[in-house]
């Protein structure tokens, strides 16, 4: 069985239903009356998008952004628990993890794969000491557009005093935002087994560029 690097194909139709968000978690201090939904005084509303997670003081919890209505107000699905005066708000992006998926697999995993329960179902995810199912939550790097073609980039992620041995990850969005949790966003071969015995494995993102970026959209 075989790992084969792709960008899933229900990866492609979910971004077209807006099921994924890239973007990197920012702080913006902010303005908003008790009671209100809306966040207001906000110096910009850049690596803003419709559906991140908010945070902070007299913020609901599992607030979210329902609309953005100006360059320096947007609307929150929850109303606010206080009074926010210059508060530090976080916007967050959706929560993605890399899962590794174990030598000798017994599934297949490329373009085909749609959700993370893949692997699981097969039994094909990493063990060992070190590695915790589930995998790694990536740090999102905001998406870019170089010249024509739009890019996503994420920081390498490294596991510590680790043993196990892995022939590819999937990446996965944790965050839910359809009928389907766990869904899978693309796949990714090591061109062979790769193996750490009580030391570190980590896997370098390639350069985010054009030609290059982990994912790309030309």
């Amino acid at each position: 069985m075989t790992v084969t690097t792709a960008m899933c194909s229900s990866f492609k139709g979910d971004i077209l239903s807006g099921l994924h968000c890239f973007n990197a978690t920012l702080t913006k201090t902010a303005d908003g009356s008790n009671g209100a939904f809306t966040l207001t005084s906000l110096a910009n509303v850049t690596g803003l998008a419709v559906g991140m997670a908010v945070s902070g003081t007299n913020i609901a919890a599992g607030a979210v952004i329902a609309s953005i209505d100006s360059g320096t107000q947007v609307t929150l699905s929850k109303a606010h628990t206080g009074a926010i005066s210059g508060g530090t708000i976080t916007f967050a992006g959706d929560i993605f993890k890399m899962a590794l998926i174990k030598a000798s697999m017994s599934g297949n995993y490329g373009a085909a794969s749609s959700n993370y329960t893949d692997i699981t179902g097969n039994s094909d995810e990493v063990s060992g000491t070190g590695y915790t199912a589930g995998g790694m939550a990536l740090t999102n790097v905001s998406p870019a557009v170089s010249g024509t073609t739009g890019l996503v980039d994420f920081a390498d992620p490294s596991w510590t005093s680790a043993s196990f041995s892995a022939d590819g990850c999937m990446i996965y969005n944790t965050t839910r935002r359809g009928p389907t949790a766990t869904r899978a966003v693309s796949v990714h071969s090591f061109g062979g087994t790769q193996t750490v015995a009580a030391g570190t494995f980590t896997v370098i993102m390639p350069t985010p560029d054009a030609s290059n970026a982990i994912l790309r959209i030309a």
